[in-house]
């Protein structure tokens, strides 16, 4: 796994991975150019997360029309600034029947399979929710204490 930045500007970087490029930026002040690199942390925890549940309710025979997650997190006030902790939501929308199987998807990958997860909660707090169409289902903490 690789990663390369490119300083553009002051604060504005252009990320290569793979071939595929975008932009990072954290502006003193003005219009952003491209998200934080915290910001990246939080939509890379999401995506891993995502995949996970979604090869989850697949194998659980899941039907569902739509999945979204949200990572938020607050900063500390001194620096580093880092994550105080981290509040996760998972948004599906499809049939009621299986709700148990959507909360369990989660579980497994928020102390199972997510690696990003995993790295995270070593640093702070994650903690999450499950919404299913729009009603709270679960919630929980990530947890990889018992893992190999």
């Amino acid at each position: 796994m690789r990663a390369r930045v490119e300083r553009i500007e002051q604060h504005h970087f252009r990320f290569s991975i793979r071939g595929m490029t975008g932009d990072i930026d954290v502006p003193p002040e003005g219009k952003p150019i491209g998200p934080t690199p915290k910001e990246l942390v939080l939509a890379a925890l999401c995506g891993c997360t995502g995949t996970d549940v979604i090869d989850l309710l697949k194998k659980f025979g899941v039907e569902h029309s739509k999945l979204e997650l949200e990572a938020r997190a607050d900063l500390t006030d001194h620096h580093p600034q880092v994550f105080k902790g981290i509040d996760l939501s998972y948004f599906v929308s499809g049939s009621t029947d299986k709700a148990e199987s959507i909360v369990e998807a989660v579980k497994r990958s928020t102390h199972q399979y997510s690696g990003t997860a995993a790295m995270l909660s070593k640093a702070c707090p994650i903690e999450y929710r499950v919404f299913l169409n729009e009603i709270l289902i679960g919630t929980g903490t990530v947890d990889f204490s018992s893992s190999k």
